[in-house]
C-alpha cells in the first residue's frame, strides 16, 4: 500500500502544480472566467490537503481523491465539449483549450489519479475474490 501512496501523492502533487501554473499565468482564465479560476483553486487545495491525507487515511482519502478527480475531468470535459464564454466562438475556444499544454496536462493527471484510486481498489480483488462476490450479486 505504500507504493499506491507514493504514486497517488506523486499524480496529486503533479495536479496541483500543473494547476498552479495555470493560476499563475493564464491571465485570460482570470478575466474571462474568475469562477473557473476559483474552482481551479479549490481543486489545487484538495490536491494538497489529499496528499497529507492519503498517509493518514489512505482508503477514505484514495476515495476522495477518486471523486474530486472525476468531478475536475467531467467539469474540464464539460469546458470542451460546452464551453462557449461570452463572445467567443465555441470553436475558437476548444481550440484555445486543446492547444493549451497545461490544460492538457491536468486533464491526463486527473485520469492518472482516477487509474491509481480504482487500480488501489481492484487489488485487494485481484487474486479471483470478486469472482465470489458476483457469483453472489446472480442469486
Amino acid at each position: 500500500m505504500k507504493i499506491v501512496r507514493l504514486m497517488l501523492s506523486a499524480a496529486l502533487g503533479a495536479s496541483a502544480l500543473v494547476g498552479i501554473r495555470i493560476l499563475a499565468t493564464d491571465y485570460w482564465l482570470w478575466s474571462a472566467a474568475p469562477t473557473h479560476a476559483y474552482g481551479l483553486t479549490a481543486f489545487v487545495a484538495l490536491d494538497f490537503a489529499l496528499i497529507v491525507t492519503v498517509w493518514e487515511v489512505t482508503r477514505l482519502s484514495i476515495l476522495g481523491a477518486l471523486l474530486t478527480a472525476t468531478v475536475q475531468l467531467v467539469a474540464m470535459l464539460g469546458d470542451i465539449v460546452a464551453g462557449e464564454p461570452a463572445g467567443l466562438p465555441a470553436a475558437v475556444f476548444r481550440s484555445y483549450l486543446l492547444s493549451d499544454t497545461a490544460y492538457l496536462g491536468l486533464l491526463i493527471s486527473q485520469c492518472l489519479i482516477m487509474a491509481i484510486a480504482i487500480g488501489s481498489w481492484a487489488l485487494p480483488h485481484r487474486h479471483g475474490h470478486w469472482v465470489a462476490s458476483l457469483k453472489m450479486l446472480r442469486k
